[in-house]
Protein backbone atom coordinates (compact mmCIF):
# COMPACT_ATOMS: atom_id res chain seq x y z
CA UNK A 1 0.00 0.00 0.00
CA UNK A 2 1.46 3.68 -1.10
CA UNK A 3 1.63 6.02 1.70
CA UNK A 4 -0.22 8.85 -0.60
CA UNK A 5 -2.83 8.62 -2.94
CA UNK A 6 -3.17 11.88 -5.42
CA UNK A 7 -6.31 11.58 -6.36
CA UNK A 8 -6.51 13.77 -9.81
CA UNK A 9 -10.33 14.92 -10.86
CA UNK A 10 -10.88 15.50 -14.84
CA UNK A 11 -13.46 16.88 -17.09
CA UNK A 12 -12.51 17.61 -21.03
CA UNK A 13 -9.24 18.72 -20.03
CA UNK A 14 -7.31 16.26 -22.24
CA UNK A 15 -4.55 18.55 -23.15
CA UNK A 16 -3.65 19.48 -19.73
CA UNK A 17 -3.85 16.77 -17.59
CA UNK A 18 -0.57 14.94 -18.94
CA UNK A 19 1.18 17.77 -17.04
CA UNK A 20 -0.79 17.12 -14.15
CA UNK A 21 -0.62 13.21 -13.65
CA UNK A 22 3.62 13.74 -14.06
CA UNK A 23 3.87 16.21 -12.16
CA UNK A 24 1.74 14.16 -9.27
CA UNK A 25 4.14 10.95 -9.63
CA UNK A 26 7.36 13.71 -9.10
CA UNK A 27 6.08 15.00 -5.75
CA UNK A 28 6.16 12.10 -3.72
CA UNK A 29 8.07 8.74 -3.43
CA UNK A 30 5.75 6.65 -2.51
CA UNK A 31 2.17 7.09 -3.73
CA UNK A 32 -0.43 6.17 -6.02
CA UNK A 33 -2.14 8.58 -8.61
CA UNK A 34 -5.96 8.01 -9.34
CA UNK A 35 -7.39 9.62 -11.90
CA UNK A 36 -11.31 10.31 -11.59
CA UNK A 37 -12.77 10.99 -15.01
CA UNK A 38 -16.32 13.23 -14.73
CA UNK A 39 -17.73 11.38 -17.71
CA UNK A 40 -15.48 13.65 -20.13
CA UNK A 41 -16.61 13.51 -24.13
CA UNK A 42 -12.79 14.48 -25.25
CA UNK A 43 -10.02 12.14 -25.80
CA UNK A 44 -9.15 11.92 -21.56
CA UNK A 45 -9.80 8.10 -21.69
CA UNK A 46 -7.25 7.70 -24.57
CA UNK A 47 -4.86 9.95 -23.01
CA UNK A 48 -5.05 8.07 -19.42
CA UNK A 49 -5.13 4.66 -21.81
CA UNK A 50 -0.97 5.70 -22.48
CA UNK A 51 -0.34 7.03 -19.24
CA UNK A 52 1.33 4.83 -16.73
CA UNK A 53 1.74 4.17 -13.03
CA UNK A 54 -1.77 5.31 -12.85
CA UNK A 55 -5.61 3.98 -11.69
CA UNK A 56 -8.05 5.05 -14.32
CA UNK A 57 -11.13 5.54 -12.92
CA UNK A 58 -14.43 6.68 -15.50
CA UNK A 59 -17.80 7.83 -14.22
CA UNK A 60 -20.88 7.20 -16.54
CA UNK A 61 -22.36 10.48 -15.57
CA UNK A 62 -21.05 13.60 -15.29
CA UNK A 63 -22.00 14.85 -11.31
CA UNK A 64 -18.87 17.35 -10.55
CA UNK A 65 -15.87 17.87 -8.75
CA UNK A 66 -17.42 17.57 -5.30
CA UNK A 67 -18.15 13.89 -6.22
CA UNK A 68 -15.54 12.82 -7.92
CA UNK A 69 -13.13 13.81 -5.28
CA UNK A 70 -15.70 11.77 -3.09
CA UNK A 71 -15.18 8.68 -5.34
CA UNK A 72 -11.68 9.44 -5.48
CA UNK A 73 -10.45 8.92 -1.82
CA UNK A 74 -13.01 6.00 -1.46
CA UNK A 75 -11.23 4.69 -4.27
CA UNK A 76 -7.74 4.88 -3.10
CA UNK A 77 -5.68 2.65 -0.77
CA UNK A 78 -3.90 5.34 1.23
CA UNK A 79 -3.91 6.83 4.57
CA UNK A 80 -3.08 10.15 3.32
CA UNK A 81 -4.78 11.94 0.61
CA UNK A 82 -3.42 15.25 -1.75
CA UNK A 83 -6.13 16.55 -3.95
CA UNK A 84 -5.59 17.86 -7.78
CA UNK A 85 -7.24 19.13 -10.34
CA UNK A 86 -6.17 18.61 -13.61
CA UNK A 87 -5.21 22.04 -14.69
CA UNK A 88 -2.82 22.34 -11.77
CA UNK A 89 0.92 20.74 -10.98
CA UNK A 90 2.35 19.46 -7.82
CA UNK A 91 5.94 20.63 -7.20
CA UNK A 92 8.75 18.04 -7.00
CA UNK A 93 9.29 16.60 -3.76
CA UNK A 94 6.76 18.61 -1.95
CA UNK A 95 4.09 15.56 -0.91
CA UNK A 96 6.91 14.10 0.87
CA UNK A 97 7.74 17.18 2.74
CA UNK A 98 3.95 17.45 3.81
CA UNK A 99 3.75 13.89 4.76
CA UNK A 100 7.19 14.20 7.06
CA UNK A 101 5.13 16.99 8.70
CA UNK A 102 1.99 14.61 9.31
CA UNK A 103 3.50 11.70 10.32
CA UNK A 104 5.18 13.48 12.56
CA UNK A 105 2.43 14.80 14.76
CA UNK A 106 -0.85 12.44 14.88
CA UNK A 107 -3.13 15.65 15.56
CA UNK A 108 -2.66 16.94 12.38
CA UNK A 109 -5.11 16.24 9.99
CA UNK A 110 -4.35 18.20 7.42
CA UNK A 111 -1.39 19.85 5.82
CA UNK A 112 -1.51 22.70 3.41
CA UNK A 113 1.00 25.15 1.97
CA UNK A 114 1.41 28.13 -0.58
CA UNK A 115 0.58 28.36 -4.52
CA UNK A 116 2.31 29.72 -7.43
CA UNK A 117 -0.02 31.33 -9.48
CA UNK A 118 0.34 30.07 -12.89
CA UNK A 119 -0.98 31.81 -15.74
CA UNK A 120 -4.17 30.57 -17.66
CA UNK A 121 -2.82 29.24 -21.13
CA UNK A 122 0.74 27.83 -20.11
CA UNK A 123 0.65 27.56 -16.74
CA UNK A 124 3.81 29.49 -16.08
CA UNK A 125 4.44 31.16 -12.84
CA UNK A 126 3.50 34.67 -13.28
CA UNK A 127 5.29 35.96 -9.59
CA UNK A 128 2.12 35.73 -7.85
CA UNK A 129 2.04 33.22 -4.59
CA UNK A 130 -1.05 32.45 -2.12
CA UNK A 131 -1.55 32.74 0.55
CA UNK A 132 1.07 35.18 1.80
CA UNK A 133 0.78 33.98 5.11
CA UNK A 134 0.27 30.00 6.49
CA UNK A 135 -1.73 30.10 9.54
CA UNK A 136 -1.11 26.79 11.41
CA UNK A 137 -2.98 25.00 14.56
CA UNK A 138 -6.53 25.32 15.41
CA UNK A 139 -7.38 27.80 12.07
CA UNK A 140 -11.28 27.91 12.21
CA UNK A 141 -11.48 31.32 13.36
CA UNK A 142 -9.11 32.70 10.65
CA UNK A 143 -10.39 30.21 7.77
CA UNK A 144 -13.87 31.76 8.28
CA UNK A 145 -13.00 34.86 6.78
CA UNK A 146 -11.64 33.22 3.67
CA UNK A 147 -10.38 30.43 1.75
CA UNK A 148 -6.67 30.81 2.08
CA UNK A 149 -6.00 27.00 1.15
CA UNK A 150 -4.75 26.64 -2.47
CA UNK A 151 -6.96 23.34 -3.33
CA UNK A 152 -4.00 21.26 -5.12
CA UNK A 153 -1.61 22.12 -1.79
CA UNK A 154 -3.48 19.85 0.71
CA UNK A 155 -2.42 16.66 2.22
CA UNK A 156 -5.26 15.16 4.59
CA UNK A 157 -6.00 12.41 6.75
CA UNK A 158 -8.49 9.94 5.01
CA UNK A 159 -10.02 8.69 8.12
CA UNK A 160 -11.00 12.61 9.05
CA UNK A 161 -12.60 13.11 5.25
CA UNK A 162 -14.20 9.69 6.01
CA UNK A 163 -15.36 10.67 9.57
CA UNK A 164 -16.79 14.30 8.53
CA UNK A 165 -18.42 12.41 5.14
CA UNK A 166 -16.35 14.10 2.27
CA UNK A 167 -17.37 16.53 0.29
CA UNK A 168 -20.62 18.59 -0.04
CA UNK A 169 -22.23 17.60 -3.35
CA UNK A 170 -24.48 20.52 -3.07
CA UNK A 171 -22.23 22.76 -3.67
CA UNK A 172 -20.85 23.26 -7.53
CA UNK A 173 -18.41 25.97 -6.01
CA UNK A 174 -16.35 26.37 -2.71
CA UNK A 175 -17.00 22.90 -1.93
CA UNK A 176 -13.07 22.69 -1.03
CA UNK A 177 -13.67 25.64 1.49
CA UNK A 178 -16.51 23.93 3.02
CA UNK A 179 -14.90 20.41 3.80
CA UNK A 180 -11.56 22.20 4.90
CA UNK A 181 -14.10 24.12 7.18
CA UNK A 182 -15.33 21.16 8.86
CA UNK A 183 -11.94 19.84 9.44
CA UNK A 184 -10.79 22.81 10.95
CA UNK A 185 -13.80 22.69 13.20
CA UNK A 186 -12.24 19.31 14.82
CA UNK A 187 -8.93 18.97 14.28
CA UNK A 188 -5.45 20.52 13.99
CA UNK A 189 -3.99 22.11 10.47
CA UNK A 190 -0.29 22.20 10.00
CA UNK A 191 1.48 24.30 6.77
CA UNK A 192 4.98 24.35 5.10
CA UNK A 193 6.58 27.45 4.20
CA UNK A 194 7.72 27.26 0.70
CA UNK A 195 5.59 26.84 -2.41
CA UNK A 196 4.09 23.39 -3.04
CA UNK A 197 1.70 23.14 -6.17
CA UNK A 198 0.98 25.80 -9.41
CA UNK A 199 -2.41 26.86 -9.03
CA UNK A 200 -3.83 27.93 -12.85
CA UNK A 201 -5.04 31.41 -12.85
CA UNK A 202 -8.52 31.62 -14.17
CA UNK A 203 -9.24 34.27 -16.52
CA UNK A 204 -12.99 35.68 -18.53
CA UNK A 205 -11.54 33.09 -21.40
CA UNK A 206 -10.35 30.23 -19.51
CA UNK A 207 -13.34 28.07 -19.40
CA UNK A 208 -12.45 27.28 -15.80
CA UNK A 209 -15.42 27.41 -13.03
CA UNK A 210 -13.53 29.69 -11.13
CA UNK A 211 -13.52 32.32 -13.51
CA UNK A 212 -17.23 33.23 -12.25
CA UNK A 213 -16.21 35.91 -9.54
CA UNK A 214 -19.82 36.70 -9.13
CA UNK A 215 -20.79 32.89 -8.06
CA UNK A 216 -17.91 32.26 -6.21
CA UNK A 217 -18.83 34.68 -3.66
CA UNK A 218 -22.81 33.96 -3.52
CA UNK A 219 -21.58 30.06 -2.79
CA UNK A 220 -18.70 31.55 -0.42
CA UNK A 221 -21.30 33.29 1.76
CA UNK A 222 -23.84 30.11 1.36
CA UNK A 223 -20.74 28.14 2.97
CA UNK A 224 -19.67 30.52 5.70
CA UNK A 225 -23.40 31.18 6.61
CA UNK A 226 -23.52 27.42 6.98
CA UNK A 227 -20.62 27.38 9.23
CA UNK A 228 -21.33 29.77 11.29
CA UNK A 229 -24.41 27.92 12.05
CA UNK A 230 -23.19 24.89 13.56
CA UNK A 231 -21.44 24.48 17.73
CA UNK A 232 -18.44 25.65 16.67
CA UNK A 233 -19.33 29.17 15.80
CA UNK A 234 -22.28 29.66 17.33
CA UNK A 235 -20.08 28.83 20.86
CA UNK A 236 -17.76 31.84 19.90
CA UNK A 237 -18.98 35.76 20.53
CA UNK A 238 -21.26 37.29 18.63
CA UNK A 239 -18.73 40.24 17.61
CA UNK A 240 -16.21 37.02 16.25
CA UNK A 241 -19.40 35.69 14.00
CA UNK A 242 -20.06 39.75 12.90
CA UNK A 243 -15.96 40.30 12.19
CA UNK A 244 -15.64 36.87 10.05
CA UNK A 245 -19.44 37.82 8.19
CA UNK A 246 -17.70 41.26 7.52
CA UNK A 247 -14.18 40.25 6.43
CA UNK A 248 -15.57 37.92 4.02
CA UNK A 249 -17.88 40.68 2.43
CA UNK A 250 -14.71 42.76 1.83
CA UNK A 251 -13.29 40.20 0.27
CA UNK A 252 -16.08 39.63 -2.00
CA UNK A 253 -16.46 43.08 -2.74
CA UNK A 254 -12.28 43.09 -3.98
CA UNK A 255 -12.76 40.41 -5.85
CA UNK A 256 -15.23 41.60 -7.53
CA UNK A 257 -14.20 44.71 -8.28
CA UNK A 258 -11.12 43.55 -9.63
CA UNK A 259 -12.83 41.59 -12.16
CA UNK A 260 -14.72 44.11 -13.08
CA UNK A 261 -12.02 46.27 -13.91
CA UNK A 262 -10.10 42.98 -16.01
CA UNK A 263 -13.08 42.78 -17.70
CA UNK A 264 -13.31 46.46 -18.83
CA UNK A 265 -10.24 46.39 -20.16
CA UNK A 266 -10.36 43.54 -22.08
CA UNK A 267 -13.68 44.77 -23.65
CA UNK A 268 -16.50 43.35 -21.88
CA UNK A 269 -18.35 46.43 -21.05
CA UNK A 270 -21.45 44.77 -20.32
CA UNK A 271 -20.12 41.72 -17.81
CA UNK A 272 -17.82 44.76 -15.78
CA UNK A 273 -21.25 46.33 -15.33
CA UNK A 274 -22.94 43.05 -14.15
CA UNK A 275 -19.72 42.67 -11.78
CA UNK A 276 -19.49 46.20 -10.46
CA UNK A 277 -23.41 45.86 -9.44
CA UNK A 278 -22.73 42.79 -7.56
CA UNK A 279 -19.53 44.39 -5.83
CA UNK A 280 -22.14 47.58 -4.72
CA UNK A 281 -24.50 44.92 -3.50
CA UNK A 282 -21.71 43.44 -0.98
CA UNK A 283 -20.20 47.36 -0.06
CA UNK A 284 -22.37 49.77 -1.68
CA UNK A 285 -20.64 52.90 0.37
CA UNK A 286 -17.31 51.26 -0.39
CA UNK A 287 -18.10 50.83 -4.30
CA UNK A 288 -19.21 54.82 -3.92
CA UNK A 289 -16.22 55.96 -1.99
CA UNK A 290 -13.53 53.97 -3.61
CA UNK A 291 -14.06 56.37 -6.83
CA UNK A 292 -13.62 53.59 -8.77
CA UNK A 293 -17.67 53.27 -9.28
CA UNK A 294 -17.86 56.91 -11.28
CA UNK A 295 -14.86 55.57 -13.56
CA UNK A 296 -15.46 52.57 -14.49
CA UNK A 297 -19.22 53.95 -15.55
CA UNK A 298 -17.33 56.53 -17.38
CA UNK A 299 -15.39 53.60 -19.23
CA UNK A 300 -18.21 51.62 -20.25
Amino acid sequence: MSSVSVVITTYNRAQFLKRAVHSALQAGSDLEVVVVDDCSTDDTADVCAKLANIRYIRLTTNEGLAHARNVGFAESSSDFIAFLDDDDLRLPGSIDKQLRKMVADEDIALCYGRALIGDARRQLPTGEIYPSECPQGDIFWELLERNFIPMPSVLVRKSALLELGGFNTGFTLSEDWEMWLRISERFMVAAVAEPVAIHRKADPDSNQMCSDSAAICKQAMRVQQMALARTRAQSGARAKRRHVRSKLRDCAYEMLMKDATVLLHNGHAESARARLLDAFRFRPFRAVASGRLPWLLMKS
